[in-house]
């Protein structure tokens, strides 16, 4: 992966969950490194949903800058019938490896079968008197996935946030999501020489809380890295309980604030790199350090969680985000 093998002190700041316009978030790539940067992050993964598609310009820009960029992806995958998003990371984009063949065909898969479901979420809106005269704009001559229909949908006044826009679609017989099997996942990621991490296991809203007895089923056949123990949402007591199960399954740990945009749902979060020293160290980032008795972490060190979300884009309220 070739990432620089710079040391880093122990507190400084790193997100290793970041999204970008590649996706559905609203961070223009060279914004969202050189933002990182001026804030004094050392280390951040720009993670999109099922794509690596800002994951080179993320690098370059991070390379001026002297911010490490770990290459990452948000991918959706199932298991026991519900989605579960895994953070797969180390990958760089467009590896042409014998060994990358099976991922390669995970994110050419999943981008078709987006692909697809957009186009036919296009048609049903447009077949039932739903005119989207905004969706090129909001496409804007990207891969048209159907988030973009939804946030097109919702622009042009037939639903008020993005849960209405999905529940509309669903109602005309179309769906919006999509995933891959977990197994498969894992397996491909891991040939390819990628670390795979549940993200924001403690999150319980669509995606639904990823329990201790969830990891004690899976990871006999699959094996996961790690988890996401420090996340935006997740309490001193929560980030307790997966730094615990963490320790307990040899599992590593990884921090994000999941941003999309600015202040949605937040800006990227301060997290400290000795949270995160073993991932950080297989991804090839040296981490000084604790002088000795010091705590890695315990209560009250987290940053504050975030206010409500109030801010609205394109329709599209913080909360909805992913």
């Amino acid at each position: 992966m070739n990432l620089p093998q710079v040391p880093l002190k122990p507190r400084d700041p790193i997100d290793l969950h970041l999204h970008t316009l590649a996706s559905d978030g609203f961070w223009n790539t060279d914004e969202l490194i050189n933002m990182a940067a001026d804030r004094g992050f050392r280390v951040v993964a720009v993670a999109d949903h099922d794509n690596q598609r800002s994951v080179a310009r993320a690098r370059e820009i991070g390379e001026a800058r002297g911010v490490i960029v770990v290459p990452a992806v948000e991918m959706t995958t199932s298991w026991k019938e519900r989605q579960i998003h895994l953070l797969v990371y180390g990958i760089a984009p467009n590896q042409t490896a014998a060994e990358a063949t099976d991922w390669n065909a995970c994110l050419a898969d999943i981008d078709n079968l987006m692909k697809k479901r957009a186009a036919d979420a296009q048609d049903r809106f447009e077949g039932s008197n739903h005119g989207l005269p905004s969706l090129e704009e909001i496409v804007n001559g990207r891969p048209m996935w159907p988030f973009h229909v939804l946030s097109a949908a919702i622009k042009d006044g037939h639903a008020k946030s993005l849960k209405e826009s999905a529940e509309l679609l669903v109602e005309l017989g179309g769906n919006f999501s999509g995933d891959l099997p977990m197994d498969r996942v894992v397996a491909a990621a891991h040939k390819a020489g990628g670390i795979t991490v549940v993200a924001h296991p403690g999150r319980g809203d669509s995606v639904g809380v990823v329990a201790e007895e969830d990891f004690a089923r899976f990871l006999p056949d699959i094996p996961v890295d790690g988890l996401e123990a420090h996340y935006r949402s997740h309490s001193d007591t929560t980030t307790a309980l997966y730094r615990r199960i963490a320790h307990d399954n040899g599992l590593l740990i990884s921090a994000g604030s999941d941003s999309h945009a600015a202040n949605q749902p937040v800006d990227p979060m301060p997290w400290q790199a000795t949270w995160c020293r073993d991932l950080l160290e297989r991804l090839g980032v040296e981490v000084e350090p604790l002088a000795a008795g010091e705590p890695v972490w315990q209560e009250g060190m987290s940053p504050p969680l975030p206010a409500p979300p109030a801010r609205v884009t394109e329709g599209v309220t913080n909360d909805e985000q992913t």
